[in-house]
């Protein structure tokens, strides 16, 4: 067992960077979920089947590499769903076309299409598809699920505190419907994401006009696989061996078999091998998930994680910028507080840039908005700058239902206040509703000092309302429509530097990491084992009961829903 363990480690550890061989073909496979950063999410022991998920990031740099690798002939992308959001799809997409640049073929090719994976297959040279498959084509929608009524029937009560028309967070346990305010910002939401969506698809695809897309969505007008091919869509209806056939001829390959394809995850390896590194450095801080107090879990951002890494790069001589990527919905006013300060003593001493990914909204753009540029993409969902705190009275669940009943003894009225098994009082319900409109009236102050805005035009954008990155420019809230790349070299610029190398934190773990920090793993795992077994959305409600528990009387800015991989193309 001992060898056996070396043999493991060894395996898991080694250097060996894979062979790039002549004529090779990088494979994308964009069905693959990507995160900000790699997560490797156990040991890697050969023969087992890999649950690591690939960096986009790295994705990209591995794309800009193969650009300018001669052995690269060109790109072979595979997929029927897009696991990206709106805005990270869109950074892909950016960098597949930077890709074309170098006139290396690209082909695209998959059995069916969801409208989203078309939307990054659409960059590639020559789109073939299945002749039985078929493109989605229906346009996007959005669908929320209300829980009043059912609270109502097991005799649970909301006690809901929020400030903001548009801070919508608390809805499905208050109302049946979308507010008025609430189907505003969604509908405008949708209708930007949507048309940002087919403008990408008409500059790729000539043939193809905003209009005429439009059209065919509201008719289901793409019903067989010929629709696809008729409308300009798809170039051509091909079997999987029939694609290969093409490509071998394109690299000189015998045969499909001799075809020296590549994965993009191993070609990571060749693309970050180590280099001589440049003194001067640019930080870039990857802040991705819930945002919540303490230290960074599975998928969170912890209050206390982030402080401790921008304080690192404040303190780091060899560090002369710092660029914080957020990827959030936000979460805890008091985590987002700490991260806030500390972005400020950042910006007093070297610059500070916001990257934005597909989301940066409520907590998200509280952390952001003190930045000294802050860069977005059409996208992004930002804003939402509003404040809410929830709790439940569940005393006739107990009562009615159960026939549980409660007494207590205390030495001041409120001692139990927040306990979820008897009525909030009066004064208890303002001291509640006071906390939320403090908060919001000092996230109303950080944004007009770090946006130099007055405390009236904040708020007239503000009121909780979420934004696509487009309309945040427009309104103030952010600068410029950018990738990654583009907000680490607006640091640069402003650092005056033009030679440096990048620094990556939080570090991903290495496997000593993950073998002393098995809770970690167990959480990981069942997260990944529950979306497996019951799908996204069911993961989803079972993360939101999570949250429920997390943010129980605690003022909270977080994003009015979740954000997830669009099901069967909507």
């Amino acid at each position: 067992m001992f060898l056996l363990g070396i043999g493991i480690f060894s395996a898991a550890t080694s250097d060996d960077v894979p062979e790039v061989k002549e004529n090779t073909v990088l494979v994308i496979d964009i069905s693959k979920p990507m995160m900000e950063q790699r997560v490797e999410q156990g040991l890697p022991i050969p023969g087992a089947q890999a649950d690591d998920m690939m960096g986009l990031h790295d994705v990209i740099a591995a794309i800009d590499a193969a650009a300018k690798e001669p052995k690269i002939k060109g790109i072979y992308l595979v997929g029927a769903n897009n696991a990206l959001g709106f805005a990270n799809s869109t950074e892909l997409r950016h960098a597949l076309l930077r890709f074309k640049q170098s006139k290396k073929f690209m082909y695209a090719y998959a059995n069916y299409y969801e409208q989203r994976a078309y939307e990054l297959a659409a960059v590639a040279d020559f789109i073939y598809m299945n002749p039985a498959g078929s493109l989605d084509w229906q346009g996007f929608g959005v669908q929320l699920a209300f829980f009043k009524d059912a609270l109502d029937k097991l005799g649970v009560a909301p006690e809901i505190f929020y400030a903001g028309q548009f801070k919508s967070a608390t809805e499905p346990y208050r109302l049946t419907k979308m507010s008025e305010a609430n189907r505003l910002q969604m509908t405008d939401m949708l209708q930007q994401l949507y048309s940002h969506f087919l403008q990408n698809i008409a500059s790729s695809r000539p043939k193809a006009d905003t209009a005429a897309l439009r059209v065919l969505a509201h008719e289901l007008g793409m019903q067989a696989a010929q629709d696809a091919v008729t409308a300009g869509l798809i170039d051509k209806l091909l079997y999987d061996d029939e694609v290969k056939e093409i490509i071998a001829k394109k690299t000189g390959a015998a045969n499909i078999e001799k075809i020296n394809f590549m994965a993009v995850k191993d070609f990571i390896e060749v693309a970050l091998q180590a280099k001589e590194q440049p003194t001067d450095k640019i930080a870039v801080i990857y802040a991705e998930g819930e945002i919540v107090n303490g230290k960074s879990g599975d998928g969170t951002i912890g209050g206390e994680t982030i402080r401790q890494l921008l304080r690192k790069a404040r303190f780091d001589k060899n560090v002369k910028a710092v660029v914080l990527r957020v990827n959030s919905p936000g979460g805890s006013a008091l985590a987002s507080e700490v991260i806030w300060r500390e972005v400020e003593l950042v910006k007093k001493e070297k610059p500070l840039v916001v990257s934005m990914g597909d989301y940066a909204a409520s907590g998200g753009y509280f952390i952001s908005c003190g930045a000294d540029s802050i860069f977005a993409q059409p996208g992004t969902l930002t804003g939402s700058i509003g404040v809410y705190s929830m709790l439940f009275d569940a005393s006739k669940l107990m009562s009615q239902k159960l026939g549980i009943t409660f007494d207590e003894v205390s030495t001041a009225p409120a001692a139990s206040m927040g306990t979820p098994f008897r009525s909030m009082s009066a004064v208890e319900r303002r001291f509640f509703q006071n906390g939320v409109d403090s908060t919001y009236q000092q996230f109303l102050r950080k944004v007009a000092n770090g946006r130099g805005m007055t405390i009236a035009a904040v708020d007239s954008v503000a009121q909780g309302r979420v934004w696509s990155g487009n309309t945040a420019i427009t309104n103030g809230l952010a600068d410029k429509i950018g990738t990654l790349q583009d907000a680490i070299a607006c640091a640069a610029r402003m650092a005056k530097i033009t030679s440096y190398s990048l620094r990556q934190w939080p570090e991903v773990e290495s496997l000593w990491d993950k073998l002393f920090n098995e809770k970690k793993d167990q959480q990981t795992s069942m997260a990944i084992t529950i979306q497996q077994q019951l799908g996204v959305e069911f993961a989803t409600a079972w993360k939101h009961i999570q949250l429920l528990k997390q943010q129980a009387g605690t003022p909270q800015m977080r994003l009015p829903f979740f954000v997830m991989p669009p099901a069967n193309g909507k």
